[in-house]
């Protein structure tokens, strides 16, 4: 029997009966986030978040290539998002939609708010640079894969190490990892994606939306913060308008949420 890709009317129903009353049908309030797992391992730049039933993991690689010409002096930052076949009961059109969304607000969040200093992945000016590729394999969606994905990003990041470079003139020797220890990368500040979901009119709202949420929502609102409080991006996915005291809210809901990611992404970067 194939799954189905849309909840029923009646799922829809009791959906928004429930939140009306304040209450959501996984138990959560209407605030609460997921409990979140961020696993990093040995390997360098390879991290395994748990957000919920959302599992997502981000490997990051680099290669030296030619910088782009408009940019001699700065390296460059890849972005891509994957689901795995098995991450839905019935993966569709609609679900590998959201590889271009996690992509698009991957690139966003990070190479956009400039997290990353990209000048320091210079190994030529002109000439050589690194190039970061930052893969995220979506394994299990049960909802929130922005916040899921911009996690596991920002840890790989965080963990990786690439080769050390001694540069003489336009030469470069680019050292084994055996021979000298490896760089940690240079990030500026760590970007956080707190997302809400909609409904009804746009008058109910909750928190880090569950699969049968994000299916039944009317409107998706992301807030992204740093350790500082600082509002790096606001990204609104179409839908019913919100209003300016909606969007005020959502951001200040997102900056208490923001400490409390933010310390387990420290702890899961110390380990």
């Amino acid at each position: 029997m194939v799954a189905e890709t849309e909840p029923s009317n009646i799922e829809t129903q009791f959906l928004l009966e429930a939140l009306q009353r304040g209450q959501r049908t996984d138990g959560r309030g209407i605030y609460d986030y997921r409990s979140l797992k961020i696993t990093g391992g040995s390997t360098p730049g390879l991290v395994t978040v748990q957000l919920g039933q959302t599992r997502v993991m981000a490997r990051v690689s680099c290669a030296v290539t030619r910088p782009y010409p408009d940019r001699p002096t700065e390296g460059i930052v890849q972005f891509n998002a994957e689901l795995s076949s098995l991450c839905a009961p019935h993966v569709d059109h609609t679900l590998r939609s959201q590889e271009v969304t996690v992509t698009r607000m991957l690139e966003r969040v990070l190479r956009q708010s400039r997290a990353i200093d990209t000048e320091a992945l210079c190994i030529v000016a002109g000439h050589k640079v690194w190039t970061l590729r930052v893969d995220v394999h979506i394994l299990d969606h049960a909802g929130n894969l922005v916040d899921a994905a911009a996690i596991a990003a920002i840890c790989a990041l965080r963990r990786f190490r690439r080769p050390d470079v001694t540069v003489d003139g336009e030469t470069a020797v680019i050292h084994d990892v055996r021979d000298r220890n490896p760089v940690p990368l240079s990030i500026h500040h760590t970007p956080v994606c707190v997302s809400f979901a909609f409904f009804g009119a746009g008058e109910l709202m909750v928190l880090d939306p569950s699969l049968l949420e994000e299916q039944s929502r009317v409107s998706w609102f992301t807030v992204t913060l740093n350790a500082h409080k600082e509002v790096c991006a606001l990204n609104k996915a179409g839908g019913v308008p919100l209003t300016h005291e909606q969007i005020k809210r959502c951001v200040q809901i997102a900056v208490a949420k923001v400490d409390e990611i933010n310390e387990k992404i420290q702890d899961a970067v110390n380990v």
